[in-house]
């Protein structure tokens, strides 16, 4: 059964879609121009342990994710899952991954993970292209948890550790950022030279010339337990809540706008303790990159949205043109605000470009 009640204004939907031999709900408060009313939570995968690091690759709608185990072991599974096919149940790609957790694919269709000491990229075939990062060549860190790319191949990372470090296009490691707490999941947006950090809350800190990271600024504090996160091409943030057991949608001003909150069933789906659910990660994919895949107990999730996911550049497709950041088509010359800011579109050969403003209410 499904209960919806919409409005403009946030929602509640509570979804119960599975048999009881494997039934979860999501409660979910959305706005409608987010995601259309009704929408239900898919349960992609199911895996009787905790999961991570979900990535896509957008040459061919694959979805990676990892398998957590004991810390004493290093055969953690990666999994590969194309879920536009019903035939395809899924399969553990890599068995043995030194412990990795967070994943990214790059243009090429290549598998970057972060692992215990290392940062390792992979071809297609599961064979190693790569060593991207080794502890104590730079800087020394312990099991790396999460990263994000640039597209010129430099890239930041943390390890649940009280740093954050940087790696850039020639292959030097250094630590960018010190003195934080538990810093977790990392979105580096280029275009506008920031960091996003979850670390005891979601913070964001400048990019410097050199790669470094300015002073923190906080962004977002209505989490208790900040996981990953990931960023849709309007500027709102995903943010993935351990401890909740959700992802908390927050607009470019910092305000949250909603959450999905994963409510899964105690058993053998309920790898860890605390909320049921435990969702750490989240990543964009599909046809339009309007799926958002999760992971946490039980396996990897997808709740289908309106707004697509941020395209980065170094996850592009060999020769797909890169998009701006968060542009959408509205009418050339014509100026409006949306999540938090303002807009206007760009004239010239290309009148479904936009370009934000920042607030300057005088373009209007």
């Amino acid at each position: 059964m499904i209960l919806r009640f919409s409005s403009r204004t946030a929602l509640c939907a509570v979804l119960s879609i599975l048999p009881a031999a494997a039934q979860h709900s999501a409660t979910i408060t959305l706005p409608d121009s987010i995601m259309a009313p009704g929408t239900q939570v898919k349960w992609i995968k199911k895996i009787q342990q905790y999961c991570e690091g979900p990535s896509v690759d957008l040459n061919d709608g694959t979805v990676y994710f990892t398998e957590q185990r004991d810390n004493n072991t290093l055969e953690w599974p990666i999994w590969k899952i194309d879920p536009s096919n019903p035939n395809d149940t899924g399969s553990r790609w890599i068995t043995a991954s030194n412990q990795s957790n967070g994943l990214f694919v790059d243009g090429q269709g290549r598998v970057i993970a972060a692992q215990k000491g290392k940062i390792v990229r992979y071809k297609k075939d599961g064979s190693v292209d790569a060593t991207l990062a080794t502890s104590g060549n730079g800087a020394s860190f312990g099991q790396a948890n999460d990263f994000s790319m640039g597209k010129d191949g430099s890239f930041y990372f943390t390890d649940l550790g009280n740093n954050v470090f940087y790696v850039d296009a020639a292959g030097k490691l250094k630590i960018a950022a010190s003195g934080l707490t538990n810093a977790n999941g990392i979105e580096w947006i280029e275009e506008e030279k920031v960091v996003h950090l979850q670390a005891g809350q979601n913070r964001r800190l400048p990019v410097n010339t050199d790669g470094s990271l300015g002073a923190q600024a906080n962004f977002f504090t209505g989490e208790s337990g900040p996981d990953g996160c990931e960023v849709d091409s309007h500027g709102n943030f995903y943010l993935c809540d351990y401890s909740a057991g959700c992802v908390h949608v927050v607009n470019h001003a910092g305000t949250g706008i909603g959450k999905i909150t994963f409510n899964m069933q105690s058993g053998v789906y309920d790898a860890r303790s605390g909320q049921q659910g435990n969702i750490d990660n989240c990543h964009f994919g599909g046809a339009e990159r309007k799926t958002l895949y999760c992971t946490g107990d039980g396996g990897l999730y997808s709740l289908e949205l309106k707004i697509p996911g941020r395209l980065a550049p170094a996850a592009t497709p060999v020769g797909v043109r890169p998009e701006r950041l968060f542009g959408k088509p509205v009418l050339a010359g014509k100026a409006f605000l949306a999540d938090g800011r303002w807009w206007r579109s760009e004239a010239g050969p290309n009148p479904s470009a936009v370009r934000m403003l920042f607030g300057r209410k005088t373009e209007q």
